[in-house]
């Protein structure tokens, strides 16, 4: 029993924690608790941050349905990471605008961040599920949370009915597998797969379609993206750092436990059939959330249309669907998390001072909030693969393991796409840089997005300073990954 909850100890801290959040704001009527409550949900992140340090090199399974081993302890560690920046982008903006009835929302962004936690460790196809609908419904709730926002409430439904199609097709194809193994473990999974050969790819193929589908549209993929700019667009700042990251994270820990485990690429026919459907997604990806952006006005719009190309790319990392691949996209998840997040903390503070989230409203705010200008930039420039951001190591890792499979035309899109995201970025630096302020006198900076903007930044660096051991460990966490693949 001991060691279970020891193995558990990440989850269960985030659970004890959302709930201790719950109870302050049970207390509201007695302690104003508002200005701790973000504090306590950083207390429980640390404190599960510190179990899964604990457990680092731990190889095992738990209760039959989870696995502790590298890759699902690298995916709690950027999780818990990301929900720790989106805690300290948001603390302020919801204390001013929500008042002493915030524990709420703390306690939803730790469950948000349990359903992360249980994807990535998931072996289970009913475990995979009920992750992505804990994650589904928290987030629903959190983005309406500000009803008084006059978008949030169109935001929020848009998103209940798009995520609501993509698990209805997804739990669709997912238990044709199960009809398929009677199981619904991966590795039972995985071994009728191949026992059966090419016998069932007719019957496979389109269960195939959907799940990948559903998976698509969890990640926002091209072409089942739409809900993702305008729920941006919709949701107030610090909702919309939460969902620059965090889709992205459950999507694709969840996506690469599956098709790693079930359908290895190793020259069975429903393997090329899944690394088909894979490419096109990747392709549309990059070069749609590229195009696109470049148009936009809005800086949430903005960065939601660049997250999807940036989940182009990380999808070319599963496209390969080897270790070095794994490896490389462990590694850009986080390059992305401290670069969207990085960018979403400067756009904040920005919005604070202009009331304003359109591009051309940050015209000259070098001059005037030259600590916003700059790390926006630096973050901006990782997402979009300069040198010698993490941004750049990452991508170079994936275009590399697609190259070793023999994709060498698919890393050649990725690099023209990543000239095109310097074009994006360039839109946004020209009016920070070159053009001339609306407004004279400098901005303040509230205490707690400093802190987020200096992690982001200093993360952005260090993740390329110090890449060669970051690389071991995202390294071995993907060789128990793969050697899990019967």
């Amino acid at each position: 029993m001991q060691h279970t909850l020891w193995l558990l100890s990440p989850e269960l801290v985030l659970l004890l924690v959302g709930g201790v959040l719950l109870g302050l704001d049970a207390l509201r009527a007695y302690w104003d608790a508002s200005r701790w409550t973000p504090y306590v949900a950083l207390a429980g992140l640390l404190g599960a941050y510190i179990s899964v340090v604990t457990l680092w090199g731990y190889e095992g399974r738990l209760l039959g349905v989870l696995a502790c081993d590298g890759f699902a302890l690298a995916v709690k560690a950027m999780a818990l990471l990301a929900t720790g920046l989106v805690i300290l982008i948001a603390s302020e903006y919801i204390r001013m605008r929500r008042g002493r009835n915030n524990g709420a929302f703390y306690a939803l962004l730790l469950l948000a961040a349990l359903s992360i936690c249980l994807a990535g460790a998931a072996r289970d196809l009913l475990v995979i599920v009920l992750a992505f609908e804990l994650f589904g419904i928290v987030s629903y709730i959190i983005i309406g949370y500000l009803r008084d926002e006059p978008h949030a409430g169109e935001a929020a439904a848009k998103y209940f009915l798009y995520s609501a199609v993509a698990s209805a097709m997804m739990l669709y194809g997912l238990s044709w597998f199960y009809g398929v193994a009677g199981s619904t473990g991966l590795a039972a999974i995985a071994a009728a797969l191949e026992e059966s050969g090419a016998a069932l790819r007719p019957l496979l193929l389109p269960p195939l379609v959907l799940m990948v589908a559903g998976f698509a549209a969890k990640v926002a993929l091209v072409p089942f993206h739409q809900w993702a700019p305008d729920v941006c667009e919709g949701a107030t700042a610090p909702v919309v750092a939460l969902f620059t990251v965090t889709p992205a994270l459950v999507g694709f820990a969840g996506l690469t436990r599956v098709l790693m485990t079930v359908l290895p690429v190793g020259g069975s026919e429903l393997s090329v059939d899944g690394r088909t459907l894979l490419i096109t997604l990747a392709v549309l990806s990059m070069i749609a959330g590229n195009l696109v952006a470049l148009w936009q006005g809005n800086v949430k719009r903005f960065l939601a249309y660049f997250s999807i190309a940036q989940a182009g790319y990380l999808l070319v990392g599963l496209v390969a669907a080897s270790p070095r691949g794994v490896t490389a996209v462990l590694f850009s998840l986080a390059a992305c998390v401290v670069g969207d997040l990085g960018a979403l903390a400067a756009a904040l503070a920005l919005f604070e001072h202009t009331g304003s989230y359109e591009i051309k409203e940050y015209a000259g705010m070098h001059r005037r909030a030259p600590e916003l200008a700059w790390p926006l930039l630096v973050c901006l420039l990782s997402l979009a693969g300069l040198p010698p951001l993490a941004g750049f190591v990452g991508r170079l890792y994936l275009f590399s393991a697609a190259v070793e499979e023999g994709l060498l035309w698919l890393a050649i899109v990725g690099v023209v796409n990543s000239v095109v995201s310097l074009a994006c970025v360039w839109k946004i630096a020209r009016v920070l840089f070159v053009a001339e302020p609306r407004a004279e006198g400098r901005l303040a900076v509230p205490p707690t997005l400093v802190v987020a903007l200096g992690i982001a930044v200093t993360g952005v660096f260090a993740l390329a300073i110090f890449a060669n051991p970051i690389l071991v460990l995202f390294q071995s966490a993907a060789e128990a990954l793969v050697s899990t693949v019967p």
